[in-house]
């Protein structure tokens, strides 16, 4: 041994003495056999950086997981390595925080061996390691300051980098990368080790990019680039020529919309915001709860992710973010809308990653044009990015219809520039309390949307003194672009679409993975203790329960959750009904009543209200079920292909206003028979031969059936009464909007009258689908004045609803829908639209 390289080992032992004291190691992954490596062939580490304190700590991993050591000594053949790892990268100078690629000598001698001896291989081990990137251990500014980001630290900043974040780091070795498999290609030794060399770059980079995001330009360089993108640049044109105006003065135009829309990211400000979030979740949450995260964690290594969420509250922008990074991704860039872009707030959201858009651009191309180079530049860069499909908040609590502007735009830029394949991973959030419940019950009895303010912001602090139960996030099933595109359109690699072109194959697919995204959120939904008592609670007439029915309801809920689920991603919170009862009465959902025959719960208007929102977020899981089981409330005995028959009647209806993912023909029968399984284990119906009966009247078992009966009917109700007032008024009679109003008022009427359980019941966005759904499914036409016509196919099926529906219920809407009322109230309400015409497009927004 020279002495040259005793001092190196001694140097070395020292500094894994004090690498030792300074850190704590969290080394991935925790079980080794996940790396899948041959134990008869050597390994051979890589690192990204020349750095003494990232091999130390990569030895001290290996080490730990009983791997063989980096710092160990390796022969191949007759090339003898000192080390078991070479490094990628060196800083450029003493002062630079530039990084150089190097050619590794060690890498080279690899390969001379391997060429001298063929029957031997090496095993590379790609080694990431991450300074203060273990996020729930990030807990001051200085160690924010001195955490990982693109540029290479010098020494001083590395010593107090291991001073400060020597605790909060992570070590991941990644799959083994077989060094024979590119020496047997047949290249030269030089071209072997450059595409070697090339393959580990690109893999460190996407870990660094998975774990704190692209090194993006600062954002004024970002918005000069843009303004030198051929689209912009021919927008800023047209522009200027429709306006009458110099290209000069339009390029400042199109400036300033770069700068309004784009973000200002910055790390420091991530890391600080999560400093204060973890502190916000603390005070107005129990927990947050998280499901099927190993989906996004393997897709995030090799994909471009766009997170597709719920959107149910404000605090969702924040939510999800806060989620990801500290589970060690990156968080995202965040389609926010202008009107958050608040005095103070917006700084701090853009530095956070938010970037901004207008309402609607559809008439400003010069605006429209900028937003999508801007949407396109940090998708090609690799960033992740979330948006929300829905357009806005729901009032309701349900999923609402795909708006698919932000996904057509996506797919534009996909089919542009296809250099990382894009994946959408569909989010679904659960609050057991919505912060904005109150202002949405409000909206929903016609109540006007309280516009953004920094005084509203301060005034809504005071929520900081209640208590918003668990939050549920879980991660859906991901929706490959490149899988997508290759089963909706078969040459889409060939397909070049210029910037207004709009083709009906482009349209069809977009459409198409709207639906999907928003079916596989709703497929992914979590039941929660709120969720299933509000479920059960909400179908009695005056929101009260015997305690030991409850019990049995929830048992009932939670064995077709675990018996019959309604998709491999929709998840369970908690199995046991007492335990959910307690939870109810500890959190003030339910109001205990004693009484000498059995206690009995309850609970009071305005938390039954909340509640409705809460048990519409899941409604979805049960609808299928309550649809089987409200065909047996009037008629006890059912064969089961008529039962198959009716349910495929009403099933698109249901599919349509609650995005349920069963195919019609495909799925569907399947799933009605494992329901009918489940119902009969439970003692809800029986069977002979194909004849299925619902349970002896006044039994416990059918007084289950009824309540879950009960899920659907307000549905139910909505569309028979939707139906009744058009075969009433009769065919061409009435236009989409007019039936529209006038199946609002009717069930708002309704719901006064015979205490409906929420006011989504009579939400006219609601009413305006299943309108909608009637044209599309051919049972109503529109004729040239836009009228709508009907034949004998809707008569029937007004018959037939009828029949499903009790008689007190059918007599009441049959009352309350006769046209010589009808027709005082349509003619107010045309006389309210022909004195602001803009009403009814305000409507649709």
């Amino acid at each position: 041994m020279t002495p040259w390289l005793g001092l190196d080992r001694l140097f070395f032992l020292l500094i894994r003495a004090f690498m030792r004291l300074c850190t704590r190691i969290r080394a991935l992954p925790e079980d080794p056999a996940e790396l899948q490596l041959d134990p008869n062939k050597p390994v051979v580490y890589v690192v990204r950086d020349r750095s003494v304190a990232d091999a130390a700590v990569a030895d001290q991993a290996a080490r730990r997981l009983g791997l063989s050591a980096p710092k160990a000594s390796l022969t191949l053949g007759k090339q003898h390595l000192s080390r078991s790892y070479f490094h990628l990268y060196k800083r450029a100078r003493t002062v630079s925080r530039e990084r150089l690629a190097v050619t590794p000598a060690r890498l080279q001698r690899l390969v001379a061996g391997l060429k001298n001896n063929p029957e031997l291989d090496v095993q590379l081990v790609p080694v990431s390691v991450f300074w203060g990137r273990q996020p729930e251990k990030e807990n001051s500014l200085w160690r924010i300051i001195f955490s990982d980001n693109w540029a290479p630290p010098g020494f001083i900043k590395k010593f107090f980098i291991i001073i400060t974040q020597g605790r909060e780091l992570y070590v991941q070795f990644s799959s083994p990368l077989s060094l024979r498999a590119l020496v047997d290609q047949g290249r030269t030794d030089d071209q072997i080790v450059r595409k070697t060399s090339r393959i580990l770059r690109v893999h460190f980079r996407r870990q660094q990019e998975a774990a704190i995001g692209p090194d993006l330009s600062h954002r004024r360089t970002l918005s000069n680039a843009i303004m030198e993108a051929p689209p912009v640049r021919e927008a800023i044109r047209e522009a200027a020529a429709t306006h009458n105006e110099s290209e000069a003065k339009t390029l400042e135009r199109a400036r300033g919309y770069a700068m309004e829309i784009s973000a200002d990211y910055s790390h420091t400000v991530i890391r600080a915001l999560a400093l204060f979030l973890n502190w916000l979740w603390n005070r107005l949450y129990d927990g947050i709860r998280l499901y099927n995260l190993d989906h996004l964690t393997h897709l995030a290594r090799d994909h471009e992710i766009i997170y597709v969420p719920c959107h149910r509250s404000h605090i969702d922008y924040l939510l999800l973010s806060y989620v990801v990074y500290r589970n060690g991704l990156v968080p995202p860039h965040i389609a926010a809308g202008i009107n958050l872009n608040l005095p103070v707030v917006g700084t701090i959201l853009r530095r956070g990653g938010a970037f901004f858009m207008r309402r609607s651009f559809r008439d400003n191309p010069l605006y429209s044009a900028v937003f999508y180079e801007y949407l396109h530049s940090i998708t090609t860069r690799g960033f992740s990015i979330e948006y929300f499909v829905e357009g806005g908040r729901s009032r309701s609590g349900r999923m609402l219809q795909p708006r698919t502007g932000m996904l057509a735009m996506t797919v534009r830029s996909f089919l542009r520039d296809a250099r990382k394949p894009i994946a959408f991973v569909p989010v679904y959030v659960g609050y057991e309390k919505v912060i904005e419940a109150g202002s949405y019950i409000g909206e929903l009895h016609g109540g006007k949307k309280k516009k953004e303010s920094v005084f509203g912001l301060l005034k809504s602090l005071k929520v900081l003194r209640s208590h918003f139960g668990q939050v549920h996030v879980n991660f859906g099933e991901p929706i490959r672009l490149v899988d997508f595109l290759d089963d909706h359109r078969e040459g889409w690699r060939n397909e070049e679409l210029a910037p207004h072109d709009s083709p009906t194959w482009f349209k069809q697919t977009v459409n198409a993975l709207g639906e999907e995204v928003v079916t596989r959120i709703n497929a992914a939904a979590v039941a929660n203790p709120v969720n299933l008592i509000s479920l059960a609670l909400l179908a009695t007439p005056k929101h009260t329960m015997d305690l030991q029915q409850l019990r049995q309801q929830l048992q009932l809920y939670i064995n077709l959750l675990e018996q019959a689920p309604y998709s491999d991603t929709a998840r369970l919170a908690e199995t046991d009904p007492d335990t959910i009862i307690e939870y109810g009465l500890e959190h003030e959902f339910l109001i205990r009543v004693p009484h000498s025959l059995g206690d009995v719960v309850t609970t009071d208007p305005k938390t039954a209200l909340q509640m409705a929102y809460v048990r519409n977020n899941s409604l979805h899981l049960f609808v299928l079920p309550g649809l089987i089981c409200s065909l047996f409330l009037n008629a006890r005995s059912i064969r089961l292909p008529m039962l198959q028959s009716m349910v495929a009647l009403l099933y698109p209806f249901f599919r349509n206003e609650y995005l349920l993912h069963w195919r019609q023909d495909d799925d569907l029968p399947d799933a009605v028979e494992r329901i009918v399984s489940v119902l009969e284990s439970n003692g809800l119906i029986s069977r002979e031969g194909d004849c299925l009966h619902g349970a002896a009247i006044h039994s416990y078992a059918s007084d289950l059936l009824a309540h879950l009966g009960q899920t659907v009917m307000p549905s139910l109700e909505r569309y028979y009464l939707t139906i009744r007032l058009l075969v009433q008024y009769g065919s061409g009679r009435l236009t989409t909007d007019q039936l529209g109003e006038l199946a609002h008022h009717t069930a708002q009427r309704l719901s006064l009258l015979y205490e409906f359980n929420s006011p989504e019941f009579f939400d006219k966005v609601v009413l305006r689908n299943f309108i909608g759904q009637l044209v599309e499914a051919g049972l109503v036409d529109l004729d040239p004045q836009q009228q709508l016509t009907f034949g004998d196919t809707l008569r029937t099926l007004d018959d037939e609803a009828r029949r499903i529906l009790s008689p007190d219920i059918s007599q009441a809407i049959q009352r309350i829908t006769r046209v010589p009322e009808l027709d005082t109230a349509l003619a107010a309400t045309d006389h309210q639209q022909a004195g602001n015409p803009a009403k009814g497009t305000e409507a649709g927004k």
